[in-house]
């Protein structure tokens, strides 16, 4: 039986630090602050869906369309695909992974004078194995300070080797898309997932349609420059050499029920992922981990 808010905040909580509630559908949430900012997560799928530091409008897109509702992904904030990132490998199966889905448990927080932190943890169980026949502890570390980071840390308790392909999936916020662009990724090769063509990007990254591709930056980290908001989005990231970038533009916007029709022009997803031959294969007792830091800069 999962603990009732009354106790989170009991045992975990610290007012003026971090609060849960719950929320519509009756799921769970937990709101975070620290000198620096705020942030709300919700401990179903360990989903953050708003990031707001001081003196800005928030960081991350959510859909106004966004299902809220046991059984179904939000759409927009930050979301955790594990343990596989896309379609399944077999039918009936969600896509990117179960993680998202699945309510976690708050397994610690703490609290500095710049820092508010939250570890959210999720095992095994007769559910997921039906999904995933595997043995595993998951961790989910939260914090925040003048950045928002994320550590995602796979422990693998099975008696024998597993892969895993994983992402976090940010939805990150602009004005309008056609004004936006990402620098960092200047000489990084790319496949093209709508295409199937490989290249190498050139200069800043302008959105221009349907964008899903696979960059391998030189440096682990890029900038999500947005004149219209007047914000550069700083994304770094660990424990994987490759980078996402989508967006479902006009015709998959209109074809995503839980996704506003005109809702493309207003995000960038830019997506730290263990996936196109940089899956994790972890051998009984291993770990790996992948990290996200989120940083905005007025300018």
């Amino acid at each position: 039986m999962n603990p009732t808010v009354e106790h989170l905040n009991q045992r975990f909580g610290a007012p003026g630090r971090l609060v849960f509630r719950t929320g519509a559908a009756g799921l769970p949430f937990a709101a975070l602050a620290s000198r620096y900012g705020t942030c709300e997560l919700s401990l179903y799928g360990a989903h953050v869906l708003n990031y707001r530091p001081l003196g800005h409008v928030p960081v991350l897109f959510m859909s106004e369309q966004s299902r809220v509702e046991r059984g179904a992904p939000f759409r927009g904030g930050i979301p955790v695909c594990w343990p596989w990132f896309g379609p399944a490998a077999g039918p009936g199966l969600p896509l990117h992974g179960f993680a998202r889905i699945t309510e976690w448990y708050v397994q610690t927080t703490a609290y500095a004078s710049d820092s508010t932190e939250i570890t959210l943890a999720l095992a095994d169980t007769a559910a997921t194995r039906r999904f995933w026949p595997h043995a595993f502890a998951l961790t989910l570390r939260i914090v925040l300070a003048q950045s928002l980071t994320l550590e995602l840390t796979t422990e693998n308790r099975d008696t024998r080797p597993f892969t895993v392909s994983q992402a976090f999936h940010p939805y990150l916020r602009v004005r309008q898309i056609m004004d936006a662009t990402v620098r960092g990724l200047d000489g990084a090769p790319y496949r093209d997932r709508l295409s199937g063509r490989q290249g190498e990007q050139a200069g800043l990254l302008n959105i221009r349609g349907e964008t899903d591709r696979v960059f391998t930056p030189r440096a682990p980290a890029c900038a999500l420059h947005d004149p219209g908001i007047g914000r550069d989005i700083t994304v770094t990231f660990r424990g994987t050499r490759r980078l996402v970038v989508w967006n479902p533009w006009i015709d998959k916007a209109r074809a995503l029920s839980d996704f506003g029709d005109d809702e493309y022009a207003r995000m960038l997803c830019l997506e730290p992922a263990n996936t196109d031959g940089d899956e994790v294969t972890l051998a009984p007792g291993a770990k790996h981990t992948l990290s996200l830091a989120v940083q905005a800069t007025l300018t």
